[in-house]
C-alpha cells in the first residue's frame, strides 16, 4: 500500500471515530430527554431530605457568566425548577437572591449552605454536605424584605421556576415566617429546550462522519494502480 493510500485510510479512521462519539453523544441526549426528563421537560434530582436546625438552607453562590454567548436569550432557553415540600406544615419560601444581597440577609442568623450535592448517576440518592454559618439573630420573615430576584411561597408545598441570568445567586429554602427549623423534601431541576434537536444534530452528523469515514476507506482500498508500459509491442513476423 502506498503512503498516499495509508493516509487517506488513517484520515478515514479519524473521522469514524469522531462519528461514532457525535452519534453516542446525540443518542444520549435523545434517551436523557426521553427517558430521564419530567413532563414538564425538566432533568430533575432525586428527593432530597433536608432536615437542619437553622432558620433557613442555602445553595453555594452559582457565578454565571454567558460571556460572548449573552447575546441569546439564556432566561428563555435555560430555566431550573426548584420543587419544596415542607414536612412541619408550615409554609414554605423559596428564593433566588444574589450572592451581596443574602450575605446581607443571613450574615448575622444561623443557616446552613449546601457545598457538595453528589450525584453519582441519576437513580443514586443524592448526597448533601452542609457548611454551617452561625449567628445570634433572628431573621425577619422572607416575605418582609425586597432582595429577591424571584420567589414563590404561600402553601407548605411550593416550586419556583427561573430563567438563568448573569450574576452570583444562591437558592434560598426557608418558613415562610421566617422560624427555625427546616424539615422538607425537594426537587432541584435543569430544563434545556433544545435539547431534543441538539441529540438529533449530533447524531445526524455522527452518521454523516461514519457513512464518509467508510466512503474514504473503501475507495482507498479498492483501487487499483494501473501500469501504462510505453515500449512498443511487437508483432511476430511470418
Amino acid at each position: 500500500m502506498s503512503a498516499g493510500k495509508i493516509f487517506v485510510v488513517i484520515l478515514g479512521v479519524i473521522l469514524l471515530f469522531i462519528g461514532i462519539g457525535l452519534a453516542l453523544g446525540g443518542g444520549t441526549l435523545l434517551w436523557a430527554n426521553l427517558a430521564v426528563s419530567d413532563n414538564g421537560g425538566y432533568y430533575s434530582t432525586k428527593t432530597l431530605e433536608i432536615n437542619r436546625d437553622s432558620y433557613a438552607i442555602t445553595t453555594y453562590p452559582a457565578r454565571i457568566n454567558f460571556g460572548i454567548a449573552g447575546i441569546m436569550d439564556w432566561p428563555n432557553l435555560v430555566k431550573v425548577k426548584v420543587a419544596v415540600n415542607n414536612k412541619n406544615d408550615k409554609n414554605v419560601y423559596i428564593g433566588i437572591v444574589k450572592e451581596s444581597d443574602l450575605r446581607g440577609y443571613l450574615g448575622t442568623v444561623s443557616y446552613d449552605e449546601i457545598r457538595e450535592l453528589r450525584i453519582n448517576h441519576p437513580f443514586s440518592d443524592p448526597k448533601i454536605t452542609y457548611t454551617r454559618h452561625t449567628g445570634s439573630s433572628t431573621p425577619g420573615p422572607p416575605t418582609s424584605i425586597d432582595i429577591w430576584t424571584a420567589s414563590a411561597y404561600g402553601d407548605p408545598s411550593g416550586e419556583l421556576t427561573w430563567g438563568v441570568e448573569e450574576g452570583s445567586y444562591s437558592v434560598v429554602v426557608m418558613n415562610q415566617d421566617g422560624s427555625r427549623g427546616i424539615d422538607m423534601a425537594g426537587t432541584i431541576g435543569v430544563k434545556v429546550p433544545m435539547i431534543f434537536e441538539i441529540g438529533v444534530g449530533l447524531l445526524a452528523a455522527g452518521a454523516i462522519f461514519i457513512i464518509f469515514a467508510f466512503l474514504i476507506v473503501y475507495t482507498a482500498a479498492s483501487s487499483r494502480k494501473v501500469v501504462v508500459s510505453s515500449e512498443p509491442s511487437r508483432s511476430n513476423s511470418s
